[in-house]
């Protein structure tokens, strides 16, 4: 599976369903620690360009926070959590009373400390998920945290990826809290040479 092209349908069924797994593990982790009801949307599986994720969280010039960490063991890759800026101040007066500014752009330790460890929560509970069912052992690094515009955000993430491939398998999906219209959107990019590794595991290699 050295190229992403060759993946089948019934692949990405397979992907799909234990991002569905990992995604409901990590959703369960956020609404405990939010105290909130999280739903979650259909988790999909697909082959697409590096440069078109942006446009699924609103555009290239749609403002982000987004929070990066490193997928680590036998089956390596990325986890990225974007979140629009609405919903990062929203998650961070629930956590925070008293928070007020309005603009991540004076975001301080603390606010940005809150926030990595909403990536670090939400990574550990799908690494876990995904650990158990592939009975791989995987692990996350610590979380780096931006603000910035998707693009260009999206741009410095996946830079050394697109040495390898400029195509990727991505399993995402959307987290939603109805009641104020707060979304998260996390992605797994699995390394171009852990993907037949995965394939193994979750019995779906050719």
């Amino acid at each position: 599976m050295d190229n992403v092209l060759n993946i089948t349908r019934e692949q990405l069924d397979a992907l799909r369903e234990i991002g569905n797994i990992g995604s409901g593990n990590a959703a369960s982790a956020l609404a405990q620690f939010l105290n909130r009801k999280i739903d979650m949307s259909v988790p999909n599986a697909s082959i697409m360009d590096l440069n078109d994720i942006p446009m699924i969280v609103g555009g290239p010039n749609t403002p982000l926070l987004g929070i990066f960490l490193k997928i680590m063991g036998e089956i390596s890759g990325r986890f990225l959590l974007l979140i629009p800026e609405s919903t990062s101040i929203k998650i961070l007066k629930t956590l925070m009373p008293g928070f007020e500014i309005n603009s991540l752009t004076k975001m301080g330790e603390m606010e940005s400390s809150c926030m990595r460890e909403i990536g670090n929560i939400l990574a550990g509970a799908f690494l876990n998920a995904l650990s158990v069912l592939t009975q791989t052992p995987m692990l996350n690094s610590l979380p780096s945290l931006n603000f910035d515009y998707a693009g260009a955000m999206i741009d410095n993430v996946v830079a050394d990826m697109t040495a390898v491939s400029d195509k990727v398998l991505m399993m995402e999906t959307s987290f939603i809290e109805e009641q104020e219209d707060m979304r998260i959107h996390i992605f797994i990019l699995p390394a171009p040479d852990s993907l037949k590794l995965l394939l193994q595991k979750i019995g779906v290699a050719e």
